[in-house]
């Protein structure tokens, strides 16, 4: 039997949000099949209608929220955790830091729109700041696919989501399907793809803590 003690850390309350109500940021693409008569609309402002929607999208799945709080307990799988819009901001701040050299050096209109359509303009903002940054190293830009530093802004993104997923490490499946059924689909599909251990994991969280204390969120004290 598991000990309630993890009740008490500060990352619980999202922990149980996870368990929960796993389709509370659903990206509606994922939804196929759900029934006409009641509208995707409905089930996300109600929160028991959402409840019955996540349980329906794992019904292949065994529910096993034992797994899910035990991997809380490793600091690099609490970025799971970490509030949704909170989590594609420091995926976006990761592409930019990837990309900075091309970012800086952008000088077309439409160029510069492209990224900010795509990246935020957080992301665009930090870009100056994160060219100061220590680079990449040549193991990590390997390991999410950035084998150039890669200037297309989806691209980036994709990168960013891959270092997430890096950072996160071997997290349990029931996890996992959580987290790819966020919105927006694909940043999470490759954050999901890359969530095993490997050797430039660690590296991965690293670089997600320096980005973490930049901004200091009020859940930045789930890594100390």
């Amino acid at each position: 039997m598991m000990s309630n003690e993890w009740l008490d850390a500060p990352w619980a309350k999202a922990v149980m949000c996870c368990i929960a109500d796993p389709a509370a940021d659903l990206d509606f693409r994922i939804a196929h099949g759900w029934p006409e008569w009641m509208p995707l609309a409905v089930a996300e402002t109600d929160p028991y209608i959402r409840v019955k929607l996540g349980r329906w999208l794992l019904r292949t799945q065994n529910d096993e929220p034992s797994s899910i709080i035990s991997a809380a307990a490793a600091r690099r799988s609490r970025l799971a955790f970490v509030p949704t819009p909170d989590a594609v901001r420091l995926m976006r701040l990761a592409g930019a830091w990837v990309g900075a050299s091309g970012l800086r050096g952008l000088i077309r209109t439409r160029d510069i729109a492209e990224v900010r359509a795509t990246l935020g303009e957080e992301a665009v903002a930090f870009a100056s700041e994160a060219a100061l940054l220590p680079r990449p190293t040549p193991e990590l830009m390997s390991a999410i696919g950035a084998f150039d530093a890669p200037s297309v802004p989806s691209a980036l993104v994709h990168c960013g989501a891959a270092m997430f997923g890096l950072a996160i490490g071997g997290i349990p499946r029931t996890l996992r399907t959580r987290l790819g059924l966020r919105r927006p689909a694909p940043i999470w599909a490759a954050a999901v793809e890359t969530c095993r251990d490997t050797n430039t994991g660690e590296d991965a969280f690293n670089a997600m803590r320096r980005l973490i204390r930049k901004r200091v969120p009020a859940w930045s004290h789930w890594f100390n």
